[in-house]
């Protein structure tokens, strides 16, 4: 099923004004035009499958789109609720068509396969797959959290070397990714990992213990792979209480996390490493979000080759409602200008780059729930270069 976006088209005219009264709380505000499609990928209640959650998208080496789900059979309910498969569908035409429900993870009866958390090797063409698995009875929530000195938490990966088509065998990296003895778990992405620059794999990560005053308050941090995915090392965590996370290189080499925050803070909390992700700078506060996991993509410049931009998708609110792009010239300096993607319930959301010119989103929607349906959208480079355009005259009328 396609959905027409319930979005209304901003003539010339108006843009200006937009700009004037953006003015005034530092973000312009951009409608994209009727043309943009929802085009549904996992729909709540269908092969056998109570709920669809948590969406993870990359696009394959031979343009291959892969999106991946949790299929919770039982009931909405996170890890620990009830029994959960690591599931999937592909694309060959761009996001238009997607192909019949494909099995990756078949958890042990009651067990939870969570948090896909994708990453595409440039070098090699391989495709990583990353996910936690979880005990029976046993998941992230304090009334059955998973125990430190236990499995009731484990980390397991696959690979594929045919853009999407099999799978390796599940390896277990739990001792590399997760401190056995002090945590009770550690919980990846979910959503995407990079490969930098250099070569190196970079998995977005939240575990317990950075706080002492807390055992259970996690923080962010790096999983990281210098030799292809054979091994990993954990990096430090974040200064901050956060969970759900992702990752960006910066034109600069730092890398650039942005994170869900947790307590009553509004803004979600940022950070800057130097040296790929193995230790981070003091987190200040990025964008105005409910709690929620979003995700944020380097962007080819459209008019520069030696910058880019970044693309943050998260939901604008009230609560969990309203997805939308933000977009940044200056580095993840600010986000000035923000397009409606979504209107009406959303929440979680994922973004791969297609071709290296459109953007695709993979997102929780609904027109009731926010977890009716995953959608997936594909935002096309000209539009990607009309919030361009209008973050530079946002920038300029701020000055």
């Amino acid at each position: 099923m396609k959905r027409k976006s319930k979005v209304v088209l901003f003539l010339s005219f108006p843009l200006l004004l937009i700009i004037t009264m953006a003015s005034q709380n530092g973000l312009s505000e951009l409608q994209p035009d009727d043309n943009l499609e929802h085009i549904t990928v996992f729909r709540r209640g269908e092969d056998g499958y109570h709920t669809y959650r948590i969406p993870s998208i990359v696009q394959a080496k031979n343009g291959t789109l892969i999106a991946f789900a949790e299929g919770r059979r039982d009931n909405g309910g996170d890890p620990g609720n009830g029994h959960i498969d690591l599931v999937y569908k592909v694309s060959h035409d761009g996001g238009r068509t997607w192909s019949s429900l494909r099995l990756l993870e078949k958890s042990q009866e009651g067990w939870g396969a969570s948090n896909p958390t994708v990453v595409l090797s440039r070098k090699s063409g391989r495709i990583f797959i990353f996910y936690d698995g979880w005990k029976p009875g046993r998941g992230g929530n304090i009334s059955h959290y998973s125990r430190p000195g236990t499995l009731d938490n484990q980390l397991w990966m696959r690979f594929s070397d045919d853009n999407g088509n099999t799978w390796s065998d599940a390896r277990d990296i739990t001792d590399q990714g997760r401190d056995i003895k002090r945590w009770g778990n550690a919980v990846f992405g979910p959503g995407h990992g990079i490969e930098t620059r250099t070569g190196r794999l970079v998995i977005p990560v939240n575990a317990p213990g950075k706080f002492t005053d807390d055992t259970l308050k996690t923080a962010s941090f790096a999983l990281f792979s210098d030799d292809g995915g054979q091994s990993w090392k954990r990096g430090e965590q974040i200064n901050a209480y956060t969970t759900e996370n992702q990752i960006v290189e910066l034109d600069n080499g730092q890398l650039m996390i942005n994170a869900r925050q947790k307590e009553s803070v509004s803004t979600r909390w940022v950070a800057l490493s130097n040296d790929q992700g193995q230790t981070w700078g003091q987190p200040f506060p990025g964008q105005v979000c409910a709690q929620i996991c979003a995700a944020l993509i380097r962007y080819p410049h459209p008019q520069e080759r030696k910058n880019n931009l970044l693309i943050w998708s998260g939901i604008k609110g009230p609560g969990r409602s309203n997805l939308v792009l933000q977009l940044s010239s200056d580095q993840g300096k600010s986000f000035p200008v923000e397009i409606l993607v979504g209107h009406g319930p959303s929440a979680y959301s994922d973004m791969t780059l297609i071709d290296e010119v459109d953007v695709g989103i993979l997102w929780e929607g609904g027109i009731e729930s926010r977890y009716e349906k995953v959608f997936f959208t594909r935002i096309p480079r000209k539009t990607i270069s009309q919030i361009y355009h209008l973050s530079i005259l946002s920038r300029d009328v701020h000055k």
